[in-house]
C-alpha cells in the first residue's frame, strides 16, 4: 500500500473516530435538552388546561392550534389510552433516529387527563418530535461539515504528500538506473534545501561512477592492447632469440654426427654448442625475470629491491639513494610482489620521462603502517596524468593492500610517488 493511501486512511479513521465522539456527545446533550424543553412545555400546557376545561373558546383554540412539545386529543373517558410512547410519523426524521436518542421513550410516556363536563376526557401527552427534528438538523450539519473537512484534508494531504514523495520516487528510479548500469541518471533541482543537498550528492556520485566506468572501459581496452603487445613481445623473444639458438644447436648436432671421424671438428662444434647453451640460458633467465621476480622468493623483498635498484641505476646511469629498514616482518607473497612492482614501475616511469639524475627511495615502517616514497629531481613523469596506465596500476596494487598511493609534483622540481598501507603480517604455518 502506498504511503499516500495509508496516510489518507489514517486521517479518515481519525475523522470517523472524532465524528462518533461528537455524535455521542450530541445525543447525550440532546436527551438533556429535550427532557428539559418538553417537560417545561408539558407543565405550561397542563396549567392552561386547568383554565380551558371551563372555557370552551380557550379549549377550542388549544385543540385547533399548533402546540409544541405536547400532543392534545379528546377521548372517551371509558376508553383511556395506556401509557406508552407516541408513534412518530415524521417526514423529516427517520424512525431509527428517534430510537438512537436515549431516554426518549421515558419522556413520551408521560401523559395527563382532564375530564370534561360531557363525560369525555382531555388527553395530554409529551411530544418530542419538534425537538428531535432540531437535533436531526444539527446532526446532518455536523455530518456534512465532517465529510467536507475529511475530503478537503485528504485532498490537501494527497497533494502535499505526492509533492513530498516525488523526490523519493525520483531517487528510487535513479537508483534503479544506477543498479542497471545507466550511470547517466541525474536528479532534478528541488526547492527543499535538504532534499536538494541529497540530489546534489547523488548527482556527484553518479558523475563519479560514470567517469569511473569510462575510465575502466578505457583501461580495459588498454590492458587488452598491452596484453597483446606482451604476447607479441614474448613471441618475438622466443622466435628470434631462443628459437635461433635451438636451430643452431640442432644444425651443430647434425654436423657432429656427420663429422664423427674428425675429432677436431667435433671438439670445435661441441664448444660452440656449449656457448650457445649458455647464451640461451641467460636469455631464458632474463625472460623469466621479466615475467616474475623470482629473486623475491630466493632473497626476500629487501634484497630484491636492492638488486632491482642496483641494476636499474647501472643501466640508466642515474644515482639512487636507497633507504630501507633492517627488516619488514613476514609480509604475504602478494604484498611483497605488489611493493616490488610499484617500485619497479616508478623507476621505469622516471627512466622514460623524468630526465632526472637522482632518485631517493625510502621504505619505512611506523607502528602498523608501511610508507614508501620514490622521489626524483627531474621534470615530471607520465604519472602526472591521472588516467595513465602506470599510475593506475600502482594505485590498484596499493588498493589491493588496503592502502593509498598518491602522486604529486614537487615545488622544487621533480615528482614523488608516495604510498601508505597497513602492515598485515602473514602468519607462519
Amino acid at each position: 500500500m502506498k504511503a499516500v493511501l495509508r496516510l489518507n486512511l489514517v486521517v479518515a479513521f481519525v475523522f470517523v473516530f472524532a465524528l462518533l465522539i461528537t455524535l455521542y456527545d450530541m445525543l447525550q446533550q440532546a436527551t438533556k435538552d429535550i427532557t428539559r424543553e418538553v417537560s417545561a412545555g408539558v407543565s405550561f400546557t397542563h396549567q392552561l388546561l386547568s383554565a380551558a376545561v371551563t372555557d370552551e373558546a380557550l379549549l377550542k383554540n388549544l385543540l385547533e392550534g399548533e402546540t409544541r412539545h405536547v400532543h392534545l386529543s379528546i377521548v372517551e373517558s371509558t376508553k383511556l389510552p395506556k401509557s406508552e410512547p407516541l408513534i412518530h410519523d415524521s417526514d423529516e426524521v427517520p424512525e431509527w433516529f428517534f430510537k438512537m436518542i436515549p431516554g426518549l421513550d421515558l419522556v413520551e410516556e408521560k401523559q395527563y387527563f382532564r375530564y370534561l363536563s360531557d363525560g369525555r376526557a382531555l388527553h395530554l401527552q409529551a411530544d418530542t418530535s419538534d425537538e428531535v427534528e432540531e437535533v436531526w438538523e444539527s446532526v446532518q450539519n455536523v455530518l456534512v461539515l465532517f465529510a467536507l473537512s475529511a475530503l478537503l484534508s485528504n485532498l490537501a494531504i494527497y497533494i502535499g504528500v505526492r509533492q513530498g514523495v516525488k523526490p523519493v520516487t525520483d531517487f528510487l528510479n535513479a537508483l534503479k538506473d544506477i543498479e542497471k548500469g545507466r550511470f547517466t541518471a541525474r536528479l532534478d533541482h528541488y526547492s527543499i534545501r535538504e532534499i536538494n543537498d541529497l540530489s546534489e550528492h547523488f548527482n556527484a556520485m553518479a558523475h563519479a561512477l560514470e567517469l569511473a566506468e569510462c575510465d575502466n572501459t578505457r583501461l580495459t581496452h588498454e590492458l587488452m592492447r598491452l596484453q597483446e603487445k606482451e604476447r607479441a613481445h614474448l613471441a618475438r623473444e622466443l622466435h628470434d632469440d631462443l628459437g635461433q639458438y635451438l636451430t643452431g644447436i640442432r644444425a651443430q648436432a647434425y654436423l657432429i654426427k656427420a663429422s664423427a671421424n674428425n675429432p677436431e671438428v667435433v671438439a670445435a662444434v661441441g664448444e660452440q654448442i656449449a656457448v650457445n647453451c649458455d647464451a640461451m640460458h641467460i636469455s631464458f633467465r632474463q625472460l623469466i625475470r621479466k615475467l616474475h621476480p623470482v629473486i623475491l622468493e630466493q632473497l626476500g623483498l629487501l634484497e630484491a629491491i636492492r638488486t632491482l635498484v642496483e641494476n636499474w641505476s647501472q643501466s640508466h646511469h642515474i644515482k639512487v639513494n636507497l633507504h630501507l629498514p633492517e627488516q619488514l616482518g613476514l609480509l604475504s607473497d602478494e604484498s611483497n610482489t605488489h611493493i616490488y612492482r610499484i617500485i619497479q614501475e616508478a623507476l621505469n616511469n622516471i627512466a622514460r620521462h623524468a630526465q632526472a639524475d637522482r632518485v631517493d627511495i625510502t621504505l619505512e615502517i611506523e607502528a602498523d603502517t608501511l610508507r614508501l616514497s620514490v622521489k626524483d629531481n627531474g621534470v615530471g613523469t607520465e604519472c602526472s596524468n591521472s588516467s595513465g596506465l602506470g599510475l593506475r596500476s600502482m594505485q590498484e596494487r596499493a588498493r589491493c593492500m588496503q592502502g593509498t598511493l598518491k602522486f604529486k609534483q614537487l615545488a622544487e622540481g621533480g615528482s614523488m610517488v608516495s604510498m601508505e598501507i597497513p602492515v598485515v603480517e602473514e602468519e607462519e604455518v
